[in-house]
Formats: structure tokens, sequence, C-alpha cells
């Protein structure tokens, strides 16, 4: 590796290693994996941090796809079946409690009426819609506005009609129409969503926010679950010039919506 390749992978880790600092977990959680490493070692960690050892360069992984999460499967098991089924015997449940006993794992088996209900009770039990500001939540998407200079960031909760911030930094209002609400997208694929340059899809192109304030060219966003799995909205970033976001980005966005994803089981 070159000296100026190097300092590129040290820029990296140090801007990882402040991040993690901000939201006070783990660095080696954020630290991107090398050498088919997916943690390092006390030892390594501390050798870095005091210059006395050099941080490899990433090894590309063969058959790495576009770096988009592949988003949870909604089939459930014929084990998660049959003890649905065993639950439902033995607790005397009507066949509706059976499938909401599923959770989303069932949402097949559901109306689409039915599965919206099932997300937003799910929501609702989270107690995250008029609970007010979390320190814990702000700490997240201050950090990740930061770490990826852009000009907004937030955890969005996707209600029936309109998406609420949870936390929010940026030009952004506090509540949006959920039909045009960017975030409304990831909820529904269940996978990350990256909009490089909102102009050149189709799919994005005429929304109000992108042809009006708040002016999004850029979109990166990740599902937030609620109990039982139904996905409730979503940490992203936005910001008003395209840009790439390389596979080593979208694991920190990936690794941020799990730490904030922690907080919200730790209510539920």
């Amino acid at each position: 590796m070159t000296r100026l390749e190097m300092d590129g992978v040290d820029d990296e880790v140090k801007r990882r290693l402040e991040l993690a600092a901000t939201i006070g977990v783990d660095p080696r959680k954020l630290l991107p994996a090398n050498s088919g490493k997916s943690r390092w070692s006390e030892f390594e960690l501390d050798a870095y941090l005091h210059g006395s050892m050099a941080w490899p360069k990433p090894q590309r992984r063969h058959g790495a796809g576009n770096g988009h999460s592949p988003g949870r499967q909604l089939a459930p098991s014929p084990g998660l079946m049959e003890r649905s089924r065993q639950y439902a015997a033995d607790q005397g449940t009507p066949r509706e409690q059976s499938l909401s006993a599923l959770g989303a794992a069932g949402k097949f088996l559901l109306t689409p009426e039915q599965a919206e209900g099932e997300r937003l009770r799910s929501l609702h039990e989270t107690n995250l819609l008029h609970s007010g500001a979390e320190e814990a939540f702000d700490r997240i998407v201050t950090a990740a506005r930061k770490y990826f200079d852009v000009g907004a960031a937030s955890l969005s909760l996707i209600a029936e009609d309109a998406q609420y911030f949870k936390s929010v930094f940026g030009p952004l209002r506090e509540e949006t129409p959920r039909q045009i609400a960017l975030c409304a997208a990831t909820v529904e694929q269940n996978s990350m969503l990256i909009i490089n340059d909102t102009l050149t899809d189709e799919r994005f192109a005429s929304n109000p926010l992108v042809v009006g304030e708040p002016h999004i060219r850029f979109y990166a966003g990740y599902p937030l679950h609620g109990p039982r799995g139904w996905n409730i909205g979503t940490l992203c970033i936005i910001d008003q010039k395209p840009r790439a976001f390389p596979p080593s980005d979208q694991q920190v966005l990936r690794t941020l919506a799990a730490i904030a994803q922690s907080h919200i089981d730790a209510r539920t």
C-alpha cells in the first residue's frame, strides 16, 4: 500500500473512532472489517490509537454486490408457523391473534390493510411518537450528520398519514405527508434505500421535497423496526447535492441504525 493509500485508510478510521466517541459505543463496532476480521482485539486497537501499528488496507470480499442490505426475509420458517399454530391451540385464540403473533414474518398471510394495522400497532407500542426528544437518539442523528457531512439527518417515524421526526438536525419540517416522504419508501422496501441523485430517479424526480424545499438531491435511509419486526421508521441522511455512497459509508449507516435499533428494543 502506498503512503497516500494508507493516509486515506487512516483518515477513515480516525473519523470512525471520533464517531464512536461521540455516540459512546465500542469503537470496534464502527471500524472497517479488514483481512477477513469483523472485530479487532483490544491490543490491536490500542496499538493503532497510540501510533505503533498501521491500519491494514481493507480487503474486498468476492461476490459483493452494490452494498445494499438485502433486508429481512418475511416468509416464516415451517417451525415458526408450527409454533404459531400451537400457540393458538394452547391459548384458544382466534386466527387473527395467531397471525398477529407471527409479526412481520406473517405479513404475506395478511391483507395490506391488516398488515398496516399491525405495523401501526407496533409503532405505538414503542411510545416513540409522543415521548419527546431523547438524548440517545439525538446523539446518533447529530453524529450521522457530522460524519457524512450532509445537509440533514433524522430518525423518522412513519405513522398512518404522516412522517414524524423523533430526532432531526437540518432544514427539515417537523412533519411531512406520508405519501411524499422518502423514508416511507425505505420502510416499504424493507432494506437500505440509496438515491445518489433524486433528479435521475423517476420514482422521486418530481417529488415536492425534491423540486421544492428542502431540495433533496441525495438520500440514504435504513429501516428501523418495532415489536414483532414491523418496520416503523428509518435512520436517514439527506443532502442538497448528489453524491456517491460507497460500501464503507453504507457500513457506517447500517451500524448507526443498529445502535438506534438497540435503544428502541430496550424500551419494548
